[in-house]
């Protein structure tokens, strides 16, 4: 007796026993709010409604097509990163040029998306530049044209900044939905130039839309010059302004009656004396007198760079300026190190998403919204009972089939596919995987590969017996000739689901991934835990045979 036991207890079966007793207290808990709520029940009926209601799967998150939510599919203006980093080159050009004592500079240097064009006044001087770049900055190809030279970066650094711009937006935009506290968001790249976001259950998604949207390149200035219009300080130069300097709006500028701009305008350089890529943490604080605003901290570089450029400037206004406009502009009263502040925020709202952009990062190409498509939480529902039923009809098709052509055999085949969708499910609950309409699909498929491999099986036992060999002998036969032949169809089909996953859009990667894992499943289901069945029930029962 206690041999029969130990074997029992030892035996296969009841390691996949085991797996399926921790694997549900993992994918399965309570909800007991939902009991709260629905309160006392009487009757059986009743009370089992009420518990497989409150059943949930706090692992396994759920796409936008089934719990409802938003599909943003964003342009990454990656030209534009490239404009930035000629407008970085022309800097780094003007320090050249200053540093070899160049006596003829250009007088105009214009940036015009991918490239830079230098005007001289005669061909010696554009010479001399042409010379100078070609020999001192590896990274630009120049090309000269009589007094010009064209300027564009080389082909391979190019390339660099194009692939960086859309990754580190797909980066700074994970990091900001994170900052939001939205579960179960996607953030891929979509293509060379596309980054695909979706976002469940979502209360405010104009709000988001307006956060990860935006640029956020905070930029610390010296002010040389305000004035009540833009007017007023280009009339400082005649009109046309130097290509080392620029004029920023206000915060607070309002539209004026005669479509003139009211309020301050800032004449600053074209350059930043600094950047906000050196900030390590941001956060809404408020001041003395209770107002709203946003405190930074900087890493050891940026404190010693904003040291320097505030203790070199005391008495004159530091712009703290976000895409292209003023917030504040305070007066440097004595050098400042790694922490700063901005004020000029309307209310706490604004200062936390201010925050969590900086926190975050600034893009380094800005975004456009391509496309954008919303489900609703009750379509979302809906979606998902005519995906369990597809299930349970498929389920309960493959029951009769199973019985009928297979008798007792067909009832394991089915055990084994019940065991095959909970390991499903129990590998997207725990690689935190997303489950989407098309990946129930995958699940239904998953279904009829499962039965598949039994019957590949089923037919080889068959074979044996009718060849005269005993039970055991074919059933040892049947898994171990058939599995050459499941593994070879699993295979091929796995490394289609891996194709589809590397180059398809996030419904085809919702299919891809459900269909990999249902491939899995099947050979842990429909081989191992099927044969540790038949196994089992051979090795403790009186049972000799199997009827297939």
């Amino acid at each position: 007796m206690n041999t029969r036991i130990v074997n029992i207890f030892f035996s296969k079966l009841m390691f996949w026993l085991v797996v399926l007793v921790v694997g549900s207290y993992f994918l399965f808990s309570i909800d007991t709010k939902k009991l709260e709520k629905a309160g006392p029940v009487s009757g059986f009926t009743n009370i089992v409604k009420k518990y497989l209601g409150a059943i949930k799967m706090p692992h396994l998150k759920l796409g936008i097509d089934l719990q409802g939510g938003t599909y943003l599919v964003l342009g990454v203006e990656v030209d534009k990163a490239i404009e930035n980093r000629l407008g970085s080159e022309k800097k780094s050009l003007d320090d050249l040029f200053k540093k070899n004592n160049v006596k003829v500079l250009p007088k105009k240097i214009d940036v015009v998306k991918t490239s830079m064009a230098l005007n001289f006044d005669d061909e010696d001087a554009a010479r001399i530049c042409y010379n100078l770049i070609r020999a001192e900055v590896p990274s630009l190809k120049v090309v000269m044209k009589n007094d010009d030279l064209v300027c564009s970066l080389i082909p391979v650094e190019e390339q660099r900044i194009r692939t960086g711009a859309v990754e580190q937006a797909v980066s700074v935009l994970s990091a900001r939905l994170q900052g939001f506290g939205v579960e179960g968001n996607t953030v891929q790249q979509h293509g060379e130039k596309q980054v695909v976001v979706q976002m469940p259950g979502v209360d405010d998604p104009e709000r988001v839309k307006a956060v990860i949207s935006k640029t956020a390149m905070l930029e610390f200035k010296i002010v040389e010059k305000e004035a009540n219009s833009r007017d007023e300080l280009l009339d400082e130069y005649d009109g046309d302004l130097p290509a080392d300097k620029s004029i920023v709006s206000g915060r607070n500028n309002k539209q004026g009656y005669e479509d003139e701009e009211i309020g301050r305008w800032y004449l600053v350089s074209a350059f930043p004396d600094l950047t906000g890529e050196h900030i390590t943490d941001a956060k809404l604080s408020f001041d003395e007198f209770n107002r709203v605003e946003v405190s930074f901290q900087l890493d050891s570089t940026g404190a010693r760079e904003f040291r320097e450029l505030t203790g070199n400037n005391i008495g004159r206004n530091l712009g703290i300026i976000i895409d292209d406009v003023m917030f504040s502009s305070p007066t440097i009263q004595s050098a400042i190190g790694g922490s700063g502040r901005i004020t000029g925020i309307s209310n706490q709202q604004e200062a936390k998403d201010l925050a969590l952009v900086l926190r975050s990062g600034a893009l380094k190409a800005p975004l456009k919204f391509e496309q954008e498509n919303r489900v609703g939480a009750s379509l979302g529902q809906d979606s998902i009972n005519k995906g369990l039923l597809s299930c349970l009809i498929a389920l309960l098709l493959l029951l009769v089939f199973s019985i009928f052509y297979y008798k007792v055999a067909g009832i394991f085949a089915i055990c084994a596919l019940f065991f095959n969708l909970f390991l499903v499910l129990l590998f997207l609950s725990y690689f935190e995987a997303t489950l989407t309409l098309p990946g129930i699909a995958g699940m239904v498929l998953t279904i009829g590969m499962a039965i598949d491999a039994s019957i590949l099986i089923y037919e080889r036992i068959k074979e044996e017996l009718i060849s005269g060999a005993t039970f055991r002998k074919s059933l040892n036969d049947g898994f171990g000739g058939a599995m050459v032949v499941i593994l070879d169809s699993n295979i091929t089909t796995f490394l289609t689901g891996v194709v589809l996953f590397k180059f398809g859009g996030p419904a085809i990667r919702g299919f891809a991934v459900t269909l990999m894992v249902g491939i899995i499943a099947t050979l842990l289901s429909g081989v191992y835990f099927l044969r540790s069945t038949f196994e089992f029930v051979l090795d403790n029962t009186k049972v000799k045979s199997i009827k297939i």
